[in-house]
């Protein structure tokens, strides 16, 4: 049947009605295909990007800074026994008893006694032996005082003796690994007297299993690998410690230890890394790290890529998930503006209007409230700086000086501290937990007790007592649930006006230089407070016969950890003290400005990532 004209039009209608339906719904599956492609484009391209830059990062810094870290304290350990043994060599009595064929009683009862304090104490030396060998009997003592053998040039055992005493060498080196007592133990041989002409050998030898323990501590990842080798691949030590004697041949291809070898065995003191496939064809990144204390051994680091850039999997899952949230969210909003919104353009700027409003009534209060932070907190470094000494106060109690306190913020954790009594003065760098407006509360606690508990006969490892007690008292930190664990490194002195410094330090180093040498007088490994210092911890006090020659530093960790060059390396410990070494003949006003200009020459764009004081000063005496 035949439609009426007016059923036709109700037709022609609804078909126009329907049409805008279907643009929309082509308009919406066209920009979907679009967002989809952008979105697998870029995500593509970021972790690409992403990828590299991890893998870049992983060789240039993170291998690196693992086996720098590690190379650190093996070489520290090593360091401080050559030390001891230079130390046992140059002893006036030693040398004598040694020269006079060891019949002295007394200087014999001196000597051995001295040499069995390296292995006695092993809270503060931890050496698992002591020596001494006579060129002029031949006779080898322990540290237990015993004759335990008398060298000879037929007894293929001596050889290491004589081989020594004409090396003209002032201190050698020998690492050695100890199938019986699975243990890598550092030998430190020191001559004695003229060393074309020797009286003897003397020295300390230590075990170095507990570093096996902090080697777990560097593990990257539940497959990664530390070894300390030699030259021939052997393994001295490892985080496995039933890996301890092996060979890397074990563990690796052959053509990737050869290759290790071929760099090692040259005059390479530079570390290399290399990357290699296995037999699973799983890719591993291995890094090469020549020790300073020891020409003959070497680190070696090996990680799989797999794991070191696990968290790429992590990006692609989420990439996926934001992809399809951002498919859906787009999808509804088109679909809601063309079907639900009237004159989307009039409301978008209503909106913006709205939204402007809001911004600005949001900016004027952050703008209020920023004003009265920074009031604050340039009140709260009046106050800090009310509390450190004046520069009257400084000139008085050093012959010459110069500072540098430089906070990380508008406020910090540093502070630098002089009370002064009729017997003397005491003065201290401390370094307290954190910056910024934390770290300034720490510090003024830390001076406000040592005003309070300083007297002038107390001695500076027992002042330090007090004030970890004073502290974890102060931040309860007695019980097991402590809500804080704070606390500070500190360098504390007592100079007396005449001749003598005592110095006592908690995890801070006290630099003496003079026209030959610059020595670092190192304090106690705990620092001040913190839940893991106990209260009844005693530190220990160095006394120090002040020279006319002599110039003095202290600093806090943020100049030497200061990062910086091109390789965002921290400025280190060595090169502190090169630094003191090239400025000892200028004066200290200049070198306080040679010591700023090498800090920025090394941050360049690097932002200062800590506190930062050094102190450096001449003392005044008759």
């Amino acid at each position: 049947m035949p439609l009426g004209c007016e059923e036709e039009k109700d037709v022609q209608m609804s078909k126009e009605r329907v049409a805008p339906d279907r643009d929309i719904i082509k308009v919406i599956v066209f920009a979907s295909i679009i967002i989809i492609l952008s979105i697998v484009l870029i995500g593509s391209i970021v972790y690409i990007i992403t990828k590299n830059e991890a893998v870049h990062k992983l060789k240039k810094h993170d291998l690196v800074n693992i086996a720098e870290s590690m190379a650190d304290k093996v070489d520290s350990r090593i360091e401080r026994a050559q030390e001891v043994s230079l130390m046992l060599a140059a002893d006036p009595q030693i040398k004598e008893w040694v020269a006079g064929g060891e019949r002295d009683k007394s200087r014999k009862e001196y000597t051995l006694k001295k040499i069995n304090t390296m292995v006695s104490k092993t809270d503060y030396f931890d050496y698992s032996n002591s020596f001494i060998v006579s060129a002029v009997t031949n006779h080898y003592w322990d540290e237990k005082g015993h004759i335990i053998d008398t060298m000879t040039k037929n007894d293929p055992d001596d050889n290491w003796f004589y081989k020594t005493i004409s090396s003209e060498e002032r201190v050698s080196i020998s690492i050695d690994y100890n199938r019986e007592r699975k243990d890598t133990f550092v030998f430190i041989n020191a001559l004695m007297g003229d060393i074309k002409d020797p009286l003897g050998v003397t020295g300390v030898g230590m075990g170095l299993k507990n570093l096996s323990v902090e080697f777990q501590e560097f593990k990257y990842g539940k497959t990664s690998d530390l070894w300390l080798i030699d030259k021939k691949g052997n393994i001295y030590l490892s985080d496995n410690v039933e890996n301890n004697g092996q060979n890397i041949d074990k563990f690796l291809p052959g053509n990737v230890k050869q290759k290790i070898i071929n760099y090692i065995d040259g005059k390479n003191r530079e570390h290399r890394t290399l990357e290699y496939k296995n037999s699973d064809q799983e890719l591993l990144d291995l890094i090469v790290y020549p020790l300073d204390s020891t020409q003959q051994h070497f680190l070696l680091f090996k990680i799989p890529r797999s794991e070191s850039i696990s968290f790429l999997n992590t990006i692609k899952l989420n990439t996926l998930l934001a992809s399809i949230i951002v498919l859906i969210s787009i999808t509804f909003f088109f679909y809601f503006v063309s079907n639900k919104l009237v004159n989307p353009y009039k409301k978008a700027i209503k909106y913006n209007r709205e939204l402007e409003d809001k911004i600005f009534e949001r900016t004027q209060e952050l703008q209020e409230k920023n004003t009265k932070l920074t009031d604050s907190i340039e009140y709260a470094q009046r106050i800090q700086k009310s509390m450190l000494p004046p520069e009257e106060v400084l000139s008085e109690v050093f012959n010459d000086y110069f500072l540098i306190w430089q906070p990380r913020d508008t406020v910090g954790g540093d502070f630098y501290w002089v009370k002064q009594f009729d017997s003397g003065y005491f003065f201290a760098v401390g370094d307290c937990t954190g910056h910024g407006v934390p770290g300034a509360l720490m510090s003024v606690i830390s001076i406000s007790i040592l005003n309070q508990v300083v007297n002038e006969k107390d001695r500076p490892s027992e002042i330090l007592k007090k004030l970890n007690i004073l502290i974890k008292q102060t931040l309860k930190q007695e019980g097991k649930r402590s809500l804080t664990d704070d606390g500070l490194d500190i360098a504390l002195c007592f100079f007396d006006g005449e001749h003598t410094l005592i110095f006592a330090g908690a995890k801070a180093s006290l630099y003496i230089k003079d026209e030959q040498e610059i020595k670092v007088l190192r304090g106690n490994k705990k620092s001040v407070g913190y839940t893991r210092t106990s209260t009844d911890y005693s530190f220990s006090d160095i006394n120090i016969d002040v020279r006319d020659n002599n110039l003095f530093y202290i600093t806090t960790d943020g100049f030497i950890d200061q990062s910086g060059d091109q390789n965002n390396y921290s400025f280190g410990k060595k090169r502190f003290e090169e630094l003191i070494n090239n400025c000892y003949m200028e004066s200290l006003s200049r070198q306080r400005e040679l010591f700023l200009q090498e800090l920025v020459d090394h941050m360049g764009d690097e932002p200062q990532r800590d506190d930062i004081t050094v102190l450096g000063f001449t003392l005044k005496h008759p």
